[in-house]
């Protein structure tokens, strides 16, 4: 099953909601080797992270930085102005950050906001090299079932072991601490996205002609699916955003140019926004087949609604009627069903 990263990245980058009396926190840190140098607060408004506070960090590293906060939300402390410690302020609280030039989160230290001291303890354990992929995954299970009234769990829901069984545990506890709220919602619509992925999955659409797909490559030029009729082809939904996509595309690139000249060909539809950016991704990745499309949409593509996915990577293999073979294959799954085909 997809794992919905969009749709936890989206909770995650979520503007302060609502408007409400305003309670200040404050945040005192020090940092090795930027003086002189100026620290950004940051928070997600309207879709953009913007500074709302800054500091000049003085001759001993010290700086000060303050947030008038509606209500509890994720903020940034940033040298500059994208990467950074993550926060989550409540209002009212005095932090104390202690940090290195990298922003690494196993170097520095927070305290003074448990939801703060929280995410930086998840990350110690992610960013730690020693941690093998399973006992990440444990571990942040625990953390989302230890933690459920905390909004630090939206660090940890892409790492857990059951996405939908933690969903339902987040769903939950943050049901209790934010009621009716942005985080509360959105677990609320993510349970609703699984059940429906689940749904598909029991009704495959296997045998049925794929949607026709009508979109601008890089160059502007409208490329079709149906002009790849007579090859097996498979659509490949994925952006320059996605980490899993991209963690993916080796496999991808290694089995077109193993079955290419017996008639296979990758399709690929990405939900990306920004043109440079998933220019730069098909180069960097080695994706060397002609067919490469987008209209720039993200999730609002039409390719979303009509095929109906929420999760990226996903992929559809179709045969050379443009029939679909299978969905969601990925890894060895793929190179097996391809193996299977060619061989023939």
């Amino acid at each position: 099953m997809n794992r919905l990263n969009q749709i936890l990245l989206l909770v995650f980058l979520c503007a302060a909601y609502g408007a409400s009396s305003q309670i200040s926190s404050e945040i005192n840190g020090k940092i090795k080797g930027a003086k002189g140098k100026t620290i950004y607060l940051m928070h997600e408004e309207k879709g953009k992270l913007v500074a709302c506070d800054s500091s000049n960090i003085n001759l001993f590293g010290s700086y000060k930085l303050n947030a008038n906060v509606v209500l509890d939300d994720f903020y940034r402390v940033s040298l500059d102005k994208k990467d950074g410690i993550i926060l989550i302020l409540k209002g009212d609280e005095k932090l104390k950050i202690k940090s290195t030039t990298d922003f690494k989160s196993m170097n520095y230290s927070v305290s003074g906001s448990a939801d703060s001291e929280l995410i930086q303890d998840f990350f110690s354990m992610k960013l730690n090299p020693s941690v093998s992929k399973d006992s990440l995954r444990e571990y942040a299970t625990h953390f989302v079932e230890n933690n459920a009234k905390s909004l630090a769990v939206f660090l940890a829901l892409n790492e857990v072991k059951d996405l939908a069984a933690s969903i339902d545990v987040a769903e939950k506890g943050i049901g209790e601490s934010y009621p009716n709220s942005i985080y509360h919602n959105a677990l609320k619509r993510t349970q609703q996205a699984i059940k429906s992925q689940a749904a598909q999955a029991g009704n495959s659409p296997a045998g049925k002609l794929a949607p026709e797909l009508n979109m601008p490559n890089p160059e502007g030029e409208i490329l079709t699916l149906e002009s790849l009729r007579g090859k097996v082809v498979l659509i490949d939904f994925w952006a320059s955003w996605c980490g899993p996509c991209r963690r993916e595309n080796p496999n991808v690139v290694r089995l077109y140019n193993q079955y290419k000249d017996q008639g296979f060909e990758v399709f690929s539809v990405s939900l990306d926004k920004n043109k440079a950016k998933w220019e730069a991704a098909i180069i960097k990745d080695n994706l060397n087949w002609s067919s490469h499309v987008s209209d720039l949409k993200g999730w609002g593509s039409a390719a979303t609604s009509l095929y109906g996915f929420r999760g990226i990577p996903y992929t559809v293999l179709i045969d050379r009627e443009g029939k679909i073979i299978q969905t969601r294959l990925r890894g060895a799954a793929l190179e097996k069903k391809l193996e299977e085909i060619f061989s023939k």
